[in-house]
């Protein structure tokens, strides 16, 4: 069980906070270092500022994206919004919280299942804007680009954090590290960065990945994942590992 484990929270420091609180709730201890740096978009489509509201559909994919979105319009209150889709509660929840109607939450929190409760919604030719961060996935753009017409709004932009590679080795070699967690694709790519070419030995700690997008690009850089819940929540990622931790006794 997670009572007294130290688990790395690799995700960026502002959003950092969620993940540790909810693993203080098990017993267990966060040891904050964010493999990610996340801050808005250097450069934002002017026009895409003025125009965004004559969408049909404005997708939203991140609370990132969310909160980027906001700082961008500011002020601006267009007469009508457009219909909104959110790939997450969360992310529906950050909109809610600005008074924003959510239209369409698919069942499962990734990109495929977006498409699939989108496709029936939209009319031919209809205008879609996706709010998303330079590094996320294209596939909501390349599933929809055959009935809709779709434009990239990118407002944020994620980097790596490469003052924390030390660091993070020096957890790794000392074994003061029982549970690594990912709740993205951009903090696994960070970690595979940091640790290669390193003398750094995994098989002592538990990995856990969000959901079914960050275990694949775990696996792909060989990194093994021994947690992913099913619901892509953090809630559900700790209590999985805690119940994986149980179930092994450690």
């Amino acid at each position: 069980m997670l009572m007294g484990k130290r688990v790395l929270v690799t995700r960026e420091k502002a959003q950092a906070k969620a993940l540790s609180q909810t693993l203080e709730r098990y017993g267990a201890i966060p040891v904050e270092l964010p493999l990610i740096r996340i801050e808005r978009a250097k450069q934002v489509g002017q026009d895409l500022l003025h125009k965004w509201h004559t969408f049909d559909w404005i997708v939203f994919t991140s609370q990132n994206g969310v909160k980027y979105f906001f700082e961008l319009i500011s002020e601006m209150k267009p007469p009508t919004w457009p219909k909104v889709a959110a790939v997450g509660e969360k992310t529906a929840k950050a909109l809610q919280k600005r008074n924003v109607v959510v239209d369409l939450i698919p069942n499962e929190f990734v990109a495929e299942s977006l498409v699939e409760a989108l496709k029936p919604l939209l009319s031919t030719h209809a205008r879609v804007l996706l709010v998303k961060g330079n590094l996320a996935r294209d596939t909501l753009r390349e599933q929809l680009s055959s009935i809709a017409d779709v434009t990239d709004w990118i407002v944020y932009e994620t980097t790596m954090n490469e003052e924390a590679k030390p660091q993070l080795i020096a957890l790794l070699q000392q074994r003061m590290i029982d549970v690594v967690t990912f709740t993205s694709s951009s903090t696994v790519h960070s970690f595979a960065h940091a640790i290669a070419g390193e003398d750094i030995n995994l098989s002592f700690v538990t990995i856990a990945c969000i959901g079914p997008i960050t275990k694949q690009t775990a696996l792909d850089l060989g990194i093994p994942v021994h947690v992913c819940p099913h619901t892509y929540t953090i809630d559900a990622m700790v209590e999985e590992i805690n119940q994986y931790l149980k179930i092994r006794g450690e």
